[in-house]
């Protein structure tokens, strides 16, 4: 599974560590999902992370993913996001890379639900549709929250 992934998630994920924005960017470290972003996207993270993160651990924690992304080149350009040209990146290195998904909380991307095949999620909508994918026995993880109460 191919993902970009918005500036904006990144920082949604630091206002809560128990959040499922945070659960995504934690999806770096798997082989389950592959994130991508193009070099002016990293660009845009450090500098967001730079600007708006106080804590040298929550810092550190960001990089972490950035490190863990794969960075590509640009491929495709596209004029697709009406009222927010600057979220067409996005969507640039989506086709580029053939990912199946963007995350974004940003609105303007969010309204065009999908572009050229690439789905546009909220982060919740994502995790779950990741969650569904790759739980097989979709019960497991209810079992393991509550235990005897299924048998």
């Amino acid at each position: 599974m191919k993902a970009v992934i918005d500036t904006n998630v990144l920082i949604n994920a630091l206002n809560d560590k128990n959040s499922i924005a945070w659960q995504i960017l934690e999806l770096a470290t798997t082989d389950k999902v592959e994130f991508f972003a193009s070099p002016k996207i990293i660009n845009e993270y450090k500098l967001v992370i730079d600007r708006e993160v106080a804590s040298v651990k929550d810092k550190q924690e960001l990089n972490d993913f950035i490190s863990a992304v794969h960075v590509a080149p640009v491929t495709h350009r596209v004029k697709a996001v009406k009222f927010d040209p600057e979220d067409d990146k996005f969507l640039d290195i989506a086709l580029s890379v053939g990912a199946e998904y963007i995350i974004s909380s940003d609105a303007h991307l969010v309204e065009l639900e999908e572009y050229e095949g690439v789905k546009i999620l909220k982060p919740d909508e994502f995790w779950y549709k990741y969650r569904n994918e790759s739980d097989e026995n979709g019960d497991e993880e209810w079992k393991k929250l509550f235990g005897e109460i299924f048998k």
